[in-house]
């Protein structure tokens, strides 16, 4: 990973030195998306009617990898990093006058990208884990929790890594720390039944049982193989075409994985659900847009208006709509609320 991480660093460096800097933005776009060319496309377009004369050279970064390349002048990364980059200087603090249209985001949104009182990012795309059946299923029809799901599914019955038709749940659970760990503290929230920001982690001398247990009721739902399986093709998304495929009984993932399933979205029933027996406690990830704090002044501005561009409503409302010749569109949240009306 850390060699990967250096080839990765070295390659972006060597390709952004190519560019001429004082006319040229570098901008990294969050990746996992369902059409991240369709996103640097409608981005360009904004950008270009504002600005003809400065380029946006978008270079390619993923923060589950690397921290911010020096080279990015603003980028998108998840807010689970928000603390670490802030503390370690990747961020520059966002003056609260710089955000436009600030009553039309999300409140919690926003308040999430504040760290030690200042303010770090803006908000721009939403992610939860939400839980898939289908239709025509009346026995998971009212389902919201794992424990129930668990009750009604039980273990896998097959050991290949593509579960039979209606058999099983499908998750991905193949990263070595990052999801799992997410998962936990979710599962916690639901236990307590109480939300927290964690800015301080419980204690892992005395790890939950019961949230233990309901997490392993994922994987024996799910089945070794599957859960822990990655494509080689890196497809975010081969669970939700393997649910449309009608592969699986169930389905976690995040709402864009509904781009990937195509006219057999409309044969789904999609909802949040508790990790615990108890209610369920909302918690949304934040992707979020970040400056590069070693920024030159002659770009600092130019860079707070890329940074509202990527989170306004033209942007996200554009990129969420079906591509042309195409019925389905991204199914993405987002963090701005007339984003959904004009949808």
């Amino acid at each position: 990973m850390i060699v990967l991480a250096v080839l990765l660093a070295s390659y972006g460096n060597q390709y952004a030195k190519a560019w001429n800097h004082d006319l040229t933005l570098e901008v990294a776009l969050y990746p996992y998306v369902p059409d991240i060319g369709r996103f640097q496309d409608h981005v360009r377009d904004v950008w270009e009617r504002e600005h003809p004369d400065v380029k946006l050279h978008f270079a390619d970064w993923d923060c589950y990898v690397s921290d911010p390349d020096p080279m990015l002048d603003v980028f998108v990364f998840d807010g689970i990093y928000l603390s670490s980059f802030a503390a370690e200087g990747y961020l520059l603090p966002i003056p609260s006058e710089k955000i436009l249209e600030r009553e039309d985001l999300f409140p919690f949104a926003l308040e999430g990208c504040f760290w030690e009182g200042e303010l770090y990012a803006l908000p721009q795309l939403l992610c939860a884990d939400l839980l898939y059946t289908r239709k025509n299923d009346a026995a998971l029809s009212g389902v919201s929790d794992i424990v129930t799901l668990y009750n009604i599914l039980g273990d896998r019955k097959t050991e290949d890594i593509i579960p039979g038709e209606n058999e099983g749940v499908l998750i991905n659970l193949s990263d070595v720390l990052l999801t799992k760990t997410m998962m936990y503290l979710d599962a916690l929230m639901d236990e307590w039944q109480e939300y927290t920001d964690y800015s301080e982690l419980p204690e892992t001398t005395a790890l939950s049982d019961q949230a233990l247990e309901q997490l392993s009721a994922l994987w024996k739902m799910g089945g070794e193989k599957q859960v822990s399986y990655w494509p080689e093709d890196n497809d975010t998304y081969i669970r939700a075409r393997w649910f449309a495929e009608g592969k699986g009984r169930a389905y976690i993932g995040y709402s864009e994985a509904m781009a990937a399933m195509g006219d057999e979205a409309e044969n789904v029933v999609v909802r949040p659900f508790s990790y615990g027996s108890e209610k369920n406690i909302p918690l949304f990830y934040t992707d979020m847009v970040g400056i590069n704090p070693m920024i030159t002044e002659s770009k600092k501005e130019l860079a707070f208006e890329l940074a509202n561009i990527l989170i306004s409503e033209e942007v996200l409302t554009g990129v969420s709509r079906p591509a042309k010749g195409s019925d389905s569109p991204q199914y993405l949240l987002t963090a701005r609320r007339s984003v959904y009306e004009a949808l």
